[in-house]
C-alpha cells in the first residue's frame, strides 16, 4: 500500500482528505495564503497521530501541524508535506479543582477551557481575540501571549505539562501536574514556541486560577508613552499588581481607523500627535 492507504487504515478512510477535500484546511482564513499538501490527516488520539506520523517519516514525506488555523503568517502552508490537523483530538480530559488545573487535548478550543473552569469557580487566564476558533495545540506551539500576559504571563508560564509526538513517531509524556517541580530538565519548554518543528503537542495540563471578583475597565488619553509607562506603574502599585491588561494605541491609529469608520469618532478630540491612549 502506499503512504495514503496507510493513514486510511490508521485514521479510518474519512480522515484522510485528498484533493478539493482539503480547501478548508490547505489555505488560510485570511485567503492570503495558499498550501499544497500530499494530504490532509485527521486523528483522533495520540496513538493516531504517533502512527501517522512514524508512516510519514518512513516515507519520507514532511508532517505540518494544524490546529485552528488561526495564524496570520502562513505558518501551516505546506508544499508536498503531509498536514496534519488536531481538530479531533478535542477532549477535555479532566478539570481538577482543587489543583487548580485542567488536562486536555491540542484539539480544544480555547472558549471551551475557559468554560470548563468557570463551571468549576475557576479562570483559564489565557485571553485574545481568535479564543473562539484557536486550539490548545497551536497556542502552545506558537507560545501566544493575549491580552491577559501582564498579569498572568505567556502561554508556556500557564503550562504545567505536555505530551508530545516526535518526529519519529515516539511519544513523549511530560504530563506533569505538579506547581512546583524542580526535578531536572524542563524538556516541556523546548516544544512551546516551537512551531511544530521538534514534535506535536497533542495534549497538556494548563494552570487555573481563582476567578477574579469584579473586573473594571477604562480609556484614558496620555500625553506620550513615557506618560502611559507611569501610569501603568502607578496602577500597578495602587492594586496590588492586579492589573490584567494594559494596552495602548498611537494617535496615528485613531486617525487611520476614522477614516476607514468615521462614525466611530475619535475617542478624545485632544490627545496630541506624539500621544497615546488605551
Amino acid at each position: 500500500m502506499g503512504l495514503i492507504e496507510d493513514l486510511q487504515a490508521v485514521v479510518g478512510p474519512g480522515q484522510v482528505l485528498t484533493g478539493a477535500d482539503m480547501a478548508g484546511h490547505a489555505r488560510d482564513w485570511m485567503g492570503k495564503y495558499q498550501g499544497r499538501p500530499l494530504a490532509v490527516v485527521r486523528p483522533a488520539s495520540t496513538a493516531e497521530v504517533a502512527a501517522s506520523v512514524g508512516l510519514a517519516a518512513a516515507a519520507g514525506v514532511a508532517v505540518v501541524p494544524i490546529s485552528g488555523n488561526t495564524g496570520i503568517v502562513g505558518g501551516t502552508m505546506t508544499e508536498g508535506g503531509l498536514m496534519l490537523s488536531l481538530e479531533r483530538m478535542n477532549r477535555i480530559r479532566a478539570v481538577k479543582r482543587d489543583a487548580r488545573l485542567v488536562v486536555a487535548e491540542a484539539g480544544v478550543i480555547l472558549t471551551r477551557l475557559h468554560e470548563a473552569a468557570e463551571a468549576e469557580g475557576l479562570y483559564f487566564p489565557l485571553w485574545f481575540g481568535a479564543r473562539g476558533s484557536a486550539m490548545l495545540g497551536g497556542v502552545l506551539s506558537t507560545n501566544a501571549g493575549g491580552s491577559n500576559v501582564l498579569r498572568y504571563g505567556s502561554t508556556r508560564a500557564l503550562c504545567l505539562g505536555i505530551e508530545v509526538v516526535l518526529a519519529d513517531g515516539r511519544v513523549l509524556n511530560l504530563m506533569g501536574e505538579l506547581h512546583k517541580d524542580n526535578s531536572g530538565y524542563d524538556l516541556k519548554d523546548l516544544f512551546i514556541g516551537a512551531e511544530g518543528t521538534l514534535g506535536i503537542i497533542t495534549a497538556a495540563v494548563m494552570k487555573l486560577v481563582p476567578a477574579p471578583l469584579a473586573h473594571a475597565t477604562a480609556t484614558v488619553a496620555a500625553r506620550s508613552l513615557p506618560d502611559a509607562l507611569g501610569l501603568l506603574n502607578r496602577m500597578q502599585a495602587a492594586t496590588g499588581g492586579r492589573v490584567e491588561a494594559f494596552e495602548f494605541m498611537p494617535r496615528t491609529y485613531a486617525d487611520r481607523l476614522a477614516l476607514v469608520r468615521p462614525d466611530l469618532g475619535q475617542p478624545f478630540a485632544d490627545i496630541p500627535s506624539g500621544g497615546v491612549f488605551g
